[in-house]
Formats: structure tokens, C-alpha cells, sequence
């Protein structure tokens, strides 16, 4: 395996390469990868929103849950990246109110929501699609009695506490520190402690409560056009998965206990989940008709698709 990305889709036209698309992939069984192509195992990288599920994976180390009488709703918005239609804000709002925390208290600019239907151009905190990450590290940390201010700041006991858990789930301590779009810490990890950290938190019963929230919420864990609520959504929450910026996405399939990360090296939404349907038609995870997700251009004939992966 050589270690720089690979073509994983290449468009023609009139047999002339137009686009290509670069990432890598791995395909995990049983916490040990089996395959992949592109960057190496060792490669650091940034989770970005796939570290939301690990980091909300605190909650289940204390009585939070069942002291605070968290629901399914709350618990996936925590680890969701939501896209702020009403049905987020109405939620979020009730969140609020409560846990009696002040939308004053959260380390968030003002956003337009990634869902933009019927957008009344007022941009708000509870736009941002991390804003239940926010939450969760708020009321987590007035629950155990720490100060509200500077959350987000690397210091605070409460990203003191979810570096600990990430570095107890990946078994790796990182020291690549970096801070994702929203203002919070991000530490980097290696591809394989990665896998690690998520199948020990897919495989760990202390934390179903969080993976069933997902599965029986996956529209407020994502939302309107976003991948992951699409996937879970398509295999009839057989298979969990989650999206993150920088061309992220995880699936994990339970019954097989196998896991697929796919990393784009281009922010191309659609282009990811193009390669990423494909890759599940292929391993038979899921059984879609090419017609489901391929390019409108596709069906116009004025591009061809060539996957160049080799799962």
C-alpha cells in the first residue's frame, strides 16, 4: 500500500478524463483492518464530526443520564451533526429551558443552518450543526460542577476529561492538537487507533444507549440531505453510520461487526456519497439499484462514472 491517496472516481466525457476524485478507505472485521487503499494505517488524522459520538461517550460514564432523565431525542443531537431545521431548533430550545443553560453560554458564532428551506435570513447559534456537542459539554459540566466559561478551551476539565475517553477508547494519547470549525479541541489520531476507538465504543454495552438513540433518531442526529441519517435510514438502521467535515464518513455494520472509513481528500458531499453507496452496493451491506445514487448528468449521458476502488 502506498501511502498518498488514490483515485477512488474518475468522470469522462467523450472518453476524456474531466474529474477525478482522490481519498482512502479502510474496510475493519473485528477491530482489525482488512483492506484498504490510499493513506496508510498509521496516517494522522483529524476526526472532525466523527469525534462527536466518542466524545458524548462521557455521558455514560456517570449516573447523567439517568439523573438528568436525558432522552433518546437529547442523547443523539449530542453526537449529531443536526442541520438546524425547525425540528433541531424546537428541540434544542426545550434542551435549553431544561438544563436551564442561556444560549449566552454557548462558544458559538451565529450561523445560517445547513438546512436552508424556509431560512428566515436570521442567523443563530442553534444554526450551527455543532450545537448539540455544545450542550452536551455544557450541561456535562454543570452536572459535575464545573465552571461554564471557557468550555471549549483545552484546559477546561471538560476537554480534560473527553481527551482521557478518547485516549482510553483509541489506546493512543495524541499529541496533535488542532480545533474543529466550532471552536472546540481536536486531537489527531493514526487511521487504525481510530478504528480502535469506535469499535471499542460499538462493542461495549455501557454505551448502547447512545448507538440506539442514533439508530432510532437518525433525523435529528443529521437531517435534511445528510449522509448518515441516509444511510441508516436505507438499511433500516441495520447499519450505523456518521459523517465529518474534510470528506469524513463511518458505517459500521453490526451484524458483521465490520467497519468502513471512507476519507475524501475534496469536500464534495455528493461525490463522497456517491463512492460511499457504492462501496456498501459492493461489500452487499446495502442493495440499491444503480439509479438511486447515481449523478443526474449520469442519466442525461454527458458524463461517465468509472469507480477505481477495488473493495
Amino acid at each position: 500500500m502506498t501511502n498518498q491517496p488514490i483515485i477512488l472516481l474518475e468522470t469522462r466525457r467523450n472518453n476524456i478524463t474531466d474529474s477525478c476524485y482522490y481519498g482512502s478507505y479502510y474496510l475493519a472485521k473485528d477491530n482489525k483492518i482488512i483492506k484498504s487503499e490510499g493513506y496508510n494505517q498509521n496516517t494522522i488524522m483529524y476526526l472532525r464530526s466523527l469525534a462527536k459520538p466518542l466524545q458524548a461517550s462521557i455521558l455514560c460514564d456517570s449516573n447523567i443520564i439517568k439523573d438528568l432523565k436525558l432522552t433518546q431525542k437529547e442523547l443523539a443531537i449530542f453526537q449529531g451533526s443536526h442541520t438546524g431545521s425547525p425540528l433541531h431548533i424546537e428541540l434544542l430550545k426545550k434542551i435549553l429551558k431544561k438544563h436551564k443553560i442561556k444560549i449566552s453560554d454557548l462558544e458559538l458564532v451565529p450561523q445560517v443552518p445547513l438546512d436552508t428551506r424556509g431560512f428566515n435570513n436570521h442567523k443563530a447559534k442553534l444554526h450551527n450543526n455543532c450545537s448539540g456537542k455544545h450542550l452536551m459539554m455544557l450541561i456535562t459540566s454543570k452536572y459535575l460542577g464545573y465552571d461554564l466559561k471557557n468550555y471549549a478551551d483545552e484546559n477546561h476539565p471538560i476537554q480534560k476529561i473527553i481527551f482521557n475517553k478518547q485516549k482510553e477508547l483509541s489506546n493512543y494519547e495524541s499529541k496533535y492538537l488542532t480545533y474543529d470549525g466550532c471552536s472546540t479541541p481536536l486531537w489527531g489520531l493514526p487511521v487504525k487507533n481510530i478504528i480502535k476507538g469506535y469499535y471499542n465504543f460499538f462493542n461495549q454495552e455501557k454505551y448502547n444507549p447512545l448507538i440506539y438513540a442514533v439508530l432510532k433518531n437518525p433525523y435529528i442526529f443529521g437531517g435534511f440531505n445528510r449522509l448518515d441519517t441516509e444511510i441508516i435510514l436505507l438499511s433500516k438502521s441495520k447499519l450505523y453510520s456518521k459523517v465529518g467535515a474534510g470528506g469524513f464518513v463511518l458505517v459500521y455494520n453490526k451484524e458483521k461487526n465490520e467497519m468502513l472509513v471512507l476519507k475524501m481528500t475534496q469536500n464534495n458531499n455528493e461525490v463522497r456519497r456517491l463512492i460511499l453507496l457504492d462501496m456498501l452496493n459492493k461489500l452487499n451491506w446495502l442493495n440499491l439499484e444503480i439509479a438511486e445514487y447515481e449523478l443526474n448528468q449520469k442519466k442525461q449521458k454527458t458524463a461517465k462514472y468509472f469507480y477505481k476502488f477495488k473493495i
